[in-house]
């Protein structure tokens, strides 16, 4: 059984960092965590107003304000996620901020995350083309991360099955 995971980020660029996490799993259980990145071991400043006004729609004052500490992020995370063999994402920029979320709690997780279309070319033979029409079947994205994690489960379910 698998469980899919989304973040949103300050932007895109080497600089970012994750926001905001949200993961869907089998039962179809969804839950999102914002991230305060004041907490965060690194430097975390960089923000991307465009993003911000135009994506997500988070703003920096939101997280800063609500976000969980990266520690209790990460201890979350390894507590639901671990105890799943497979969980996906639908961007190597979700691996990149997974790393991130991290390296700035000084920890590591207990789950491995993989990028969902390699992991569909490598065992079912689909293409990325085949995710993503699943994925628009979905309905638009919204860049929240629970919303999109369930998207992406949801497009996975219908391709494969949840085994």
């Amino acid at each position: 059984m698998w469980a899919t995971l989304d973040f949103e980020a300050s932007g895109l660029s080497e600089f970012s960092y994750p926001i905001e996490v949200g993961y869907s799993l089998p039962n179809g259980k969804d839950h999102s965590l914002l991230i305060n990145p004041l907490s965060a071991s690194d430097d975390w400043v960089y923000w991307d107003d465009f993003s911000e006004s135009h994506i997500h729609k988070i703003t920096r004052y939101e997280v800063e304000s609500n976000g969980k500490q990266v520690v209790d992020v990460c201890r979350h995370l390894n507590t639901v996620l671990g105890e799943y063999e497979l969980v996906f994402c639908d961007s190597e920029w979700d691996l990149f901020w997974l790393g991130r979320l991290y390296h700035a709690a000084h920890m590591r997780p207990s789950f491995m995350l993989t990028e969902i279309c390699c992991w569909l070319k490598q065992y079912n033979g689909l293409e990325r083309e085949h995710f993503q029409l699943a994925l628009e079947r979905q309905g638009p994205v919204q860049h929240r991360a629970s919303h999109d994690a369930k998207q992406i489960r949801l497009a996975l379910d219908a391709l494969v099955g949840n085994r």
